[in-house]
Order: C-alpha cells, then structure tokens, then sequence
C-alpha cells in the first residue's frame, strides 16, 4: 500500500493489486463526506439504519458514518467486505484525519474487525467479513439494508461488481425506499441499475467529478433530476 496526499490534506493509498487509486486524488475526505455521507444520512433518516459498504478499503465511508451516527444519537449497524487482510491489518498505523479520531477510538475499532471481525459500542457497531463480496451479498436477507455504498474500485478494473447480477444482488438486498450511492458516473453502470430498477439521480460536487445516486422506492429526490446537497459538519 503506497500512500497518496490528495488536496484536501487527507491521506490516501494506491492499490498495485487493482492498479487504482482508492480515491480522488482531490480528497480523500471530502469525497467520502460529499459522495456516500451526506446523501446518504440526508436522504436516509431513519432511528435505526443498516448500511453496506461495498468495500471497506481504508474504512473512510464506515468509519464516518459511525462518526456520523454517535454524535446524533442514530443505530447504526455497518456490514462491509475486505478481500485484503494484510490492509486490515496495516490501517493500524493509517493517518486518519481528526474528523474520525476526534469521535471514534481507532485502535480499539481494528483490534475488533481483526480479531472479532465486529465492533460494538452503544449504539453503533461495524461488521467486517474477510472474502469475496459478492459470496458476502448472497448470504443476506431480502430486503435487509437502507444504505449501499457503491464503492468497489473502478468498472474497468473490477468489472464483477458493476455488472448486471451485481445491481440485481444489491436490489434483492435493499428495502424498499432505499438508495445506493457511489462516485462512479457512467453510463453503462447507470443504464444496468435503470435496467435492474433503480430510479437514477446525478449528484453533484464542486470541482469533483460527477457521482450517482441509484433509488429504490424513492422517484423524486426535491423533484429533480439532479442533486447537490450543502455541506453538514459530523
């Protein structure tokens, strides 16, 4: 894993296995707060939530959405997948921006996903499973989750998790009134998940590339086709 600083001053890595980058080199942060976070918890507002996170990778979307979930008094269950256990392992020592560490207790989190594979706290929990992601999805219950973080490395580099039985699975697996997020705006994707009956949304951000929003049992999102949403601190 080879670190990479992105402009917003958070820290990222390059992976050699996927010949990818786990983030927009942009930031790393903001990304994961803008494109999975905000939609996500804004359009998701529920007590009680399940989120899975497609995949786990260097744990920002999980870990701010427990971050998320503590200060405003949500449950929150999180269930992700990380077919690399060496980055289990490693993101001991990741440099991970305050914004996380000021609400969560890192250590304490990956000696639990390492060794128990879930942590508990309150009313909070984050359940980790070693493997392939899509065995992992074919275990669940229909109509399981609120909230999929779309989140896989890119359709050119890890085309299983894009294509038609994917988003297939992934309908299967969410309630209804549900919605997917993910950074990835194109068009073959978006036309697959119209395909398998996602409503589809364009979501926008400043000076990052466009991301998407895929819907179950939600046609209208403020009416429009697109959406933009406004920065909420954690």
């Amino acid at each position: 894993m080879r670190l990479v600083y992105t402009d917003d001053g958070s820290i990222s890595a390059y992976n050699d296995a996927y010949n990818d980058y786990y983030h927009d080199k942009k930031g790393a942060l903001i990304e994961s707060i803008y494109k999975h976070i905000i939609p996500a918890f804004s359009i998701i507002n529920k007590p009680y939530i399940r989120i899975l996170d497609i995949c786990f990778g260097l744990g920002y979307n999980s870990l701010l959405s427990l971050a998320f979930a503590k200060k405003n008094g949500i449950r929150l269950d999180i269930y992700s997948v990380e077919i690399d256990l060496p980055l289990l392992r490693a993101l001991y020592d990741f440099p991970y921006p305050k914004i996380i560490s000021n609400y969560l207790e890192i250590d304490r989190i990956f000696d639990c996903i390492n060794n128990d594979k879930i942590f508990v706290d309150s009313n909070i929990s984050l359940n980790v499973f070693r493997g392939d992601a899509i065995n992992f999805i074919n275990t669940m219950d229909s109509s399981f989750f609120d909230i999929v973080y779309q989140d896989a490395f890119s359709p050119s580099k890890n085309q299983l998790l894009w294509n038609e039985n994917h988003f297939l699975s992934l309908y299967r697996i969410l309630q209804n009134r549900s919605i997917i997020t993910t950074y990835s705006s194109a068009k073959k994707v978006r036309d697959i998940a119209r395909f398998c009956g996602f409503s589809v949304f364009d979501m926008k951000f400043n000076k990052f590339k466009n991301g998407t929003l895929f819907t179950k049992g939600i046609d209208n999102i403020n009416n429009l086709d697109s959406v933009q949403f406004s920065y909420v601190k954690l």
